[in-house]
């Protein structure tokens, strides 16, 4: 049997996400000596050369390593959760779970989720990073996050994917705006006048076939890779946009008011999504926040 320990899986994930032996050796309060000395170690038990190192230009992974990469990450987390399971044993959840939510999402559910996390496993640490669908879903599939929360976009065989709920797009006009009242409208009646599109990827192919679908051309006058932005251009009365997620508040960030108007055209819905890595075991943490999310989110 290979003879390495948890510690050495440990510093060369920490190497493997710095980049660097000196920068992964600061973070953990190791000398840059011992940390190589562990990383030769870590390669001679299994046989593999892990790491290239570079002369004062970091560290890259050999093909192994970035295989290897995903599979300490998931031993690592097994352990993590072993320790749980040992200092509980049948009462609350301890340790800490890593969350990726696509970063559009994240100011609607993270808040939520924490704050009923806080409440319900008090003693279990949710760090959550917010990263765009193609970061997600890599994010996932390498180990970086145990679960993830989004949009079903991005097509990976290597993640599983629990639907959560449909969102359909609707628009949003200024409050003064000459539809602003309208219980519903098609995309054809504001063909003339200017959008703020939410330009991120996928996205962005998620709205030309909502507009294409409805037979439109959008004239796309802003662009930008915030919600909030393109909300606060529509409180000005400079553009509308499209959306699915809504506000709870019928105002931009700078007070202006908007107007949230379904769309009549039978416009493609997103679904929301929890998602995991096909070749990782849920660990007991990541089970008790996906019944969660589920319970949060669910339709």
């Amino acid at each position: 049997m290979a003879d390495y320990t948890l510690r050495q899986l440990e510093y060369f994930v920490a190497v493997a996400e710095a980049g660097s032996i000196t920068k992964a050796a600061a973070a953990v309060h190791l000398s840059q000596s011992a940390m190589s000395t562990a990383l030769t170690d870590l390669e001679g038990a299994l046989g593999v050369q892990l790491l290239v190192r570079h002369h004062a230009k970091g560290i890259t992974l050999t093909p192994s390593g970035r295989e290897l990469l995903v599979a300490s990450r998931q031993l690592l987390t097994s352990a993590a959760d072993l320790r749980s399971i040992a200092h509980g044993l049948g009462g609350s959840l301890t340790g800490s779970l890593s969350i990726g939510c696509f970063e559009v999402m994240a100011p609607y559910l993270l808040p939520e989720l924490l704050s009923t996390a806080a409440e319900k496993l008090p003693r279990l640490h949710l760090q959550t990073t917010e990263v765009d669908l193609a970061d997600l879903a890599e994010g996932v599939a390498d180990g970086t996050f145990e679960l993830g929360i989004g949009y079903d976009l991005v097509d990976d065989a290597r993640l599983k994917r629990w639907p959560l709920r449909t969102v359909p797009p609707y628009v949003l006009v200024s409050g003064t705006h000459r539809l602003a009242k309208r219980k519903s409208l098609r995309l054809r009646e504001l063909a003339d006048e200017p959008m703020a599109l939410l330009d991120l990827p996928h996205s962005r192919d998620y709205f030309g076939r909502v507009f294409g679908d409805a037979g439109v051309e959008p004239a796309i006058r802003y662009r930008s890779t915030t919600v909030e932005t393109c909300r606060a251009l529509v409180g000005r009365g400079l553009a509308y946009t499209v959306l699915n997620l809504q506000s709870a508040v019928p105002v931009a960030l700078d007070g202006h008011a908007v107007a949230a108007i379904p769309i009549a055209d039978d416009a493609p819905a997103l679904t929301m999504v929890l998602l995991s890595a096909v070749a990782a075991r849920p660990t007991r943490r990541a089970a008790v926040v996906a019944e969660l999310c589920r319970d949060l989110f669910g339709s």
